[in-house]
């Protein structure tokens, strides 16, 4: 179970949709969906029970059931293991307090969810040519 992107996002269609922009544009990573942070911090100890690489980025909405966005980056950002994952907040929030508290827990970007398909193409061109193929990820040790 090998994930390079762990998506984790509450609404199946944001989810599809963003999936499909990333086939449409010929990204070769593959994306774990999970829809609560409960099933993202499961995933995560699994694999570190396990001998399988850790996701190389993870794209976090906010508003999720139960435990919140903020709840699931505060958990990922504290954890030895997990903290030097870059984890980018993708939410239909553009608040003020929202983006800051995002940055203040250490989120390595904030990008408002798009309206339409195009921009979520746009978005997920950006975010493979910068964060899978410009910059240089940690590996673990």
């Amino acid at each position: 179970m090998d994930v390079t992107i762990l998506l984790i996002e509450d609404s199946p269609t944001d989810a599809a949709i963003l999936s499909a922009a990333f086939d449409d544009i010929g990204c070769l990573w593959s994306i774990q969906v999970v829809q609560t942070a409960d099933e993202a911090l499961d995933l995560l100890q699994q694999i570190d029970d396990s001998a399988h690489a850790h996701p190389q980025l993870i794209l976090l909405d906010l508003n999720l059931p139960g435990k919140t966005g903020h709840d699931m980056l505060e958990a990922i950002k504290c954890n030895a293991v997990w903290q030097t994952i870059p984890t980018i907040v993708l939410s239909s929030s553009a608040t003020p307090q929202d983006i800051y508290k995002s940055y203040q827990l250490h989120a390595n970007a904030y990008i408002t969810k798009p309206a339409d398909f195009s921009e979520y193409r746009l978005i997920a061109q950006k975010i493979n040519d910068f964060w899978l193929k410009t910059v240089q990820l940690p590996t673990g040790e």
